[in-house]
């Protein structure tokens, strides 16, 4: 049985953490927290980092705001081709973002031998 880990995890919860970050209607201090967390985060997928990055430069948005800027954001940062509507779907995750978080840096942690 192998004890690697299942590459596919890491950037289903980086997408659906983005999600989350895109959607919820967290106040400024949680979200800039979990943009805190997450800013050693090696994401595997670079139009989540695209997006992430996105996230970091329009600190204290509502939702609706940040369905308006963050296009803008990323063609500034010269990636026009994000997929927007993934990020601002309707989500049915019960799971908060804080525990999506862990769960994301816990799966990022390289495995003691």
């Amino acid at each position: 049985m192998s004890t690697e880990p299942n590459p596919h995890i890491a950037p289903n919860l980086e997408s659906r953490v983005l999600r989350a970050l895109c959607n919820a209607p967290h106040d400024a201090s949680t979200r800039a927290a979990v943009l805190a967390k997450l800013r050693a985060h090696q994401w595997q997928d670079p139009e989540h980092r695209v997006v992430f990055e996105a996230l970091t430069l329009c600190p204290g948005r509502h939702s609706a705001q940040l369905r308006e800027q963050l296009p803008a954001q990323a063609t500034r940062m010269g990636f026009p081709d994000v997929n927007w509507d993934h990020y601002f779907v309707a989500s049915d995750d019960i799971v908060t973002i804080e525990t999506l978080v862990a769960q994301l840096l816990n799966c990022a942690k390289p495995n003691s031998p």
